[in-house]
């Protein structure tokens, strides 16, 4: 069984601080502890701000869909404008991209799917 919960954004700054919010939320009930919680919203910050920084001709806001199954939380941004395909320059945004593939499980950016990006995190067990 998955929960889903969609979250609709305006392209402006100052609601990156929502997403932090919801995904912190939903990554304490999963069972993540503070310092995964802490990384998770950081990959969201810098998802949802460059996503800001980019903006739309077209849509007036973007989409962060959270998917809870099990022990794992995975988060897919997307937007009406199919323009916002592969925000991320890898030249350009090359820390970026670093910051988030490390603090994330998987990541999938400049994909052939119907959304921006979707990045993953798994709660491992302690033994």
């Amino acid at each position: 069984m998955k929960d889903v919960i969609e979250l609709t954004l305006p392209f402006k700054a100052e609601y990156v601080s929502t997403a932090r919010l919801v995904v912190s939320s939903l990554a304490n009930r999963i069972g993540f502890d503070i310092e995964v919680i802490e990384d998770i919203k950081v990959a969201i910050s810098e998802v949802c701000s460059k996503i800001v920084n980019i903006g739309s001709q077209v849509a007036d806001n973007y989409k962060v869909i959270f998917i809870i199954s099990g022990k794992e939380i995975k988060i897919t941004f997307c937007c009406e404008d199919t323009s916002l395909k592969c925000i991320f320059d890898s030249e350009n945004d090359r820390l970026a991209i670093d910051i988030i593939n490390a603090l994330m499980d998987d990541v999938e950016l400049c994909t052939s799917n119907n959304y921006i990006l979707s990045m993953s995190k798994v709660l491992e067990e302690s033994i």
